[in-house]
């Protein structure tokens, strides 16, 4: 295990990066739009959303990282630029094209992102105007700002950042996310941008994002609804001036996979945390399968399962309910040989264990709850990362979001 410590600054702790965060007027009040800049073209890898109903911005997202070379992101809140049609391309094109003159950089190297409503076109008069005002305002001090101008339905942003040693040389990794509803994620609504001033190889760059994306962002879910604009980017600009990574068997690629994946998974439970309307953090451990892939089905069949979420939510120690979305997933078990563990007590062992049923309610009372599962098949572990559902979920729902434009003809 690599050593590594928390420090501040999110996207713009690793060197040579700068931030900014400024409301356009697409929401009132509050940030809506953010960028962020490497001082030099840097390494780039994304993932983006299997959804096939996916917004414009993650097609140009994807042309953007197929060199494996990117310099600045882009994104807007308050509207998603998703089912727009080819006005919809067209202006996710023109999101990369003002902030690639703006910054005077490379359009091409421009990554592009949106998030919000589903449906609406984005008011591109507002969106120009503010990566206009959010260029002049860049600062390395401008992480954490750049975190909130991500936010939709999120109560806190969300953001992390880590200093580690790459073979003798210093180095930082910092990202940030948006995420409270519409999370099930299956890369292959959530936004994520890292930045890190290791230099490492394009392609060893996309295989360690493929991992953490894996163990991290595909291991959490809030209500099981995937969105159409989930995007992970990474920049990888060089500025620590460690030797170049380009094999997983150089020295120091282990630690910066270790500090990938810490941030990856702190986000990620971070998005879980923070799930709307949620009121527990759950945690649910499956252990004892035939390999990890398997591990986590069942643990998502289990953290998707609604009955499981509401009686958490309730204080009621239904451990009935956690058999029944074990039982649903596709994995082939053996009751008899299943656990089942709630905040540490043992409900179910192969048959209905002796356990204090007022002291297991008493137990979720807790604002973390862990689940247990064991399945007696092999070895593998995985972890998956949700909250309960609440009331206040479907009231959020119910209300919506709306996706202020300002000429509903477009420009």
């Amino acid at each position: 295990m690599s050593e590594f410590r928390r420090i501040p600054g999110a996207v713009t702790a690793p060197r040579g990066f700068k931030a900014a965060a400024v409301n356009c007027g697409i929401k009132p009040g509050t940030y809506d739009l953010a960028l962020i800049l490497s001082d030099q073209p840097a390494a780039a890898a994304a993932t983006v959303t299997t959804n096939t109903f996916r917004a414009a911005p993650t097609y140009v997202t994807q042309e953007v990282v197929s060199d494996g070379v990117a310099q600045a992101v882009v994104a807007n809140s308050g509207c998603a630029n998703a089912a727009t049609g080819e006005e919809g391309m067209r202006n996710a094109r023109a999101m990369r094209r003002l902030a690639g003159e703006a910054l005077g950089i490379k359009v091409e190297d421009v990554i592009v992102c949106s998030t919000g409503h589903i449906g609406d076109q984005l008011p591109m008069d507002k969106i120009a105007s503010g990566i206009e005002v959010a260029a002049g305002q860049l600062s390395e001090d401008a992480g954490e700002e750049a975190a909130r101008g991500i936010m939709t339905t999120d109560t806190v942003p969300k953001f992390v950042a880590v200093e580690f040693e790459v073979a003798g040389t210093t180095c930082r990794l910092g990202g940030i996310c948006k995420g409270a509803g519409m999370i099930c994620p299956n890369m292959a609504t959530m936004l994520c941008f890292l930045t890190t001033d290791v230099a490492i190889d394009a392609e060893l760059l996309r295989a360690a994002l493929r991992e953490a994306v894996e163990c991290s962002f595909n291991c959490i879910t809030v209500d099981g609804d995937m969105s159409t604009n989930d995007t992970v980017a990474i920049l990888a600009n060089g500025a620590a001036g460690n030797a170049k990574l380009t094999s997983a068997e150089d020295d120091g690629y282990l630690a910066f996979r270790e500090a990938l994946n810490f941030a990856t998974q702190t986000l990620a439970k971070n998005i879980a945390a923070d799930g709307e309307g949620c009121s527990k953090f759950i945690e649910i451990v499956v252990t004892g399968a035939e390999s990890w892939e398997q591990a986590r089905e069942v643990a998502k069949a289990v953290a998707n399962y609604n009955l499981v979420k509401t009686a958490i939510y309730g204080g009621d120690f239904n451990w009935g309910r956690v058999a029944a979305a074990i039982g649903s997933s596709r994995v082939s078990i053996d009751p008899a040989n299943v656990t089942i563990r709630i905040q540490g007590m043992t409900a179910w062992d192969g048959q209905v264990a002796d356990y204090d049923l007022a002291e297991g309610c008493k137990a979720l009372e807790a604002k973390e709850v862990r689940v247990e599962v064991g399945l007696g098949l092999g070895h593998a572990v995985a972890t998956v990362w949700t909250c309960d559902l609440t009331p206040e979920y479907v009231r959020s729902n119910a209300a919506g979001e709306v996706c202020e434009v300002s000429d509903p003809e477009g420009d």
